[in-house]
């Protein structure tokens, strides 16, 4: 009977022990913040990536047993393996709920079903989260694997400005939760709760807030040898969308194409943003078109000129999304540089005719302004919602990337702009099936006239009517 008693009395002793270890779990909380007024037009945002960069070895807290509701026994070391492997998709919405709360605009929403890329292509700056400590004091039902108890967080933040391809601001907040009830998701939910906290005061952080709503560059103190970089606008648009634009109505080009080929090309141009596709400039102003599905939904554009040696940033002016075409603009165009533009040819190419496209396939940095020729297969029409659009069917090589460059006829004036294109499965080679937008076309779903020469007229057209003069707009928008 002592034996026994002696024997209890020691675990009692152990166990008193073990549960007077307390691990030091800092504290913090929810930063005061003033929400985005309503009026404000803050940069769109996209979460980018989580990373968790704790140490091997390193071990994040304590975790012990339960007796009835006290935790009570032995506690084991949780290693680092124990955070991270969280679905990349709450991790995103956890970032988009904080942010949005506070009036923050945070592209890629899980909600979105339709033509989520155009969401993706409005963000100017990506986010990314690193993990950079983590500290946890829990407790765990044995049977049904319930736990409680507090967690801390660091997170290390990075800001990525799209436009300008460089980190522009980095910071760290912390997150905290302390659970004192039980719950089945244990670890994930506190992870998540620290998540939320840190992204919360991620959005209270002035130079972050000055950054994205106010467009103001942030101090050095994060980075003392990276200036930040030139001028974001305070304005959320420096061109009026439905400005007049009207075009020089050039002479074509009677000599054959590759005896100006070199100048020429120099007229296409490289769109960057989450992705890349082609464009051209069509004005010494600095107007330039692609198409909608190159720039989605954002508002400004990096453009690459044709020889690489210049970045600029352009507005998108407006666009359509049936007739897949896009009208942007230089923000500026520096004096020392020349802009090339090339004559625009009206009216149906010939069946055999000899054509160019140029354009950046498949990737930006070693296939930029490649000239590729063909000859002109056919004319199609397709529908699109509801809308019966005309094409010229070419066997001109394009390939991702090439989408917005111009399609140029013999003599190197342009006739047509690449859209899409058939392609052998996975898609690593063209069929020389490939579909270009009529020029005549594209310039009149963007209301671009040619002096002397008006607007061009529409010639897309719904299935089975013509819309009476007032549902037109609609029907075309």
């Amino acid at each position: 009977m002592i034996k026994h008693f002696k024997f209890l009395l020691l675990i009692v002793t152990l166990g008193l022990a073990s549960a007077c270890t307390q691990v030091y779990v800092k504290q913090v909380q929810y930063a005061d913040v003033d929400p985005v007024p309503d009026w404000a037009h803050p940069a769109p945002l996209r979460f980018s990536k989580i990373s968790y960069l704790l140490p091997p070895g390193t071990e994040v807290g304590l975790e012990s047993g339960m007796w009835g509701n006290w935790c009570w026994g032995l506690q084991s070391p949780v290693g680092r393996r124990a955070i991270g492997g969280y679905p990349v998709k709450f991790v995103k919405q956890t970032f988009s709920d904080a942010l949005e709360a506070n009036g923050y605009d945070v592209v890629e929403n899980i909600d979105i079903d339709f033509r989520p890329e155009d969401e993706l292509q409005r963000a100017e700056y990506f986010v990314s989260a690193r993990v950079k400590d983590v500290d946890l004091d829990t407790c765990s039902d044995s049977k049904g694997g319930s736990a409680k108890g507090k967690f801390y967080m660091r997170v290390d933040w990075s800001v990525y400005d799209a436009l300008r391809r460089t980190v522009v601001y980095k910071t760290t907040t912390e997150g905290y939760t302390n659970r004192k009830i039980l719950n089945v998701e244990g670890l994930d939910i506190f992870f998540f709760d620290a998540f939320d906290m840190a992204a919360h005061n991620l959005a209270a952080d002035r130079d972050f807030r000055a950054l994205i709503v106010e467009g103001k560059k942030p101090p050095l103190h994060w980075r003392k040898d990276a200036p930040f970089g030139s001028k974001i606008d305070d304005q959320p648009r420096i061109f009026d969308p439905l400005e007049p634009v009207v075009l020089e109505n050039k002479p074509l080009f009677v000599q054959p194409f590759n005896k100006h080929a070199e100048r020429s090309r120099m007229a296409a141009v490289t769109l960057q943003k989450v992705g890349h596709g082609s464009g051209f400039f069509i004005s010494d102003a600095g107007h330039i078109l692609t198409n909608q599905h190159v720039v989605g939904d954002a508002r400004r554009m990096r453009v690459i000129s044709a020889d690489k040696k210049r970045t600029f940033i352009a507005e998108v002016l407006r666009m359509n999304k049936v007739r897949d075409v896009a009208l942007l603009k230089l923000e500026e165009v520096p004096n020392n540089f020349k802009i090339v533009t090339l004559p625009i040819r009206m009216g149906r190419a010939k069946i055999s005719e000899d054509v160019y496209a140029l354009g950046t396939p498949k990737d930006a940095r070693t296939l930029q302004n490649t000239v590729t020729k063909g000859i002109v297969s056919a004319h199609r029409e397709y529908k699109d919602d509801g809308i019966r659009l005309p094409f010229i069917q070419a066997d001109v090589d394009i390939h991702g990337g090439s989408s917005g460059g111009p399609l140029l006829d013999e003599k190197g004036n342009i006739i047509g702009m690449t859209v899409e294109g058939f392609f052998a499965d996975p898609k690593e080679y063209s069929t020389g099936l490939n579909l270009f937008i009529p020029i005549e076309d594209a310039l009149a779903a963007l209301d671009i006239s040619i002096a002397g020469q008006g607007t061009p007229q529409d010639t897309s057209r719904p299935i089975g009517r013509i819309p009476p003069a007032e549902e037109a707009e609609e029907v075309f928008d």
